[in-house]
């Protein structure tokens, strides 16, 4: 007998639903008390230690308004020049 692969492959599926359902019977009724939504504490403090402070927000904002305020003084500059000669 050929096996059948993909969508008509029931024999799969068979297997696939008793295992899943003698697994939910095992795991019995801890798998819902289990915490699904809950924030690992590590992974939290590891975050945080990467994560930027206010002080240092402000700092890269003013740099960009600095430096965005030297690009537009030096393109006015070349204008100015080549409008000169």
């Amino acid at each position: 007998m050929a096996k059948v692969q993909g969508e008509g492959d029931y024999e799969s599926a068979r297997r696939y639903n008793s295992k899943t359902r003698s697994f939910v019977k095992k795991a019995g009724k801890t798998a819902t008390k289990r915490a699904t939504g809950g924030v690992d504490e590590a992974a939290l403090r590891k975050a945080k230690s990467k994560s930027k402070g206010g002080g240092q927000d402000a700092r890269d904002a003013d740099l960009l308004r600095t430096l965005a305020a030297r690009k537009a003084t030096k393109a006015k500059k070349s204008t100015t020049r080549a409008r000169a000669r």
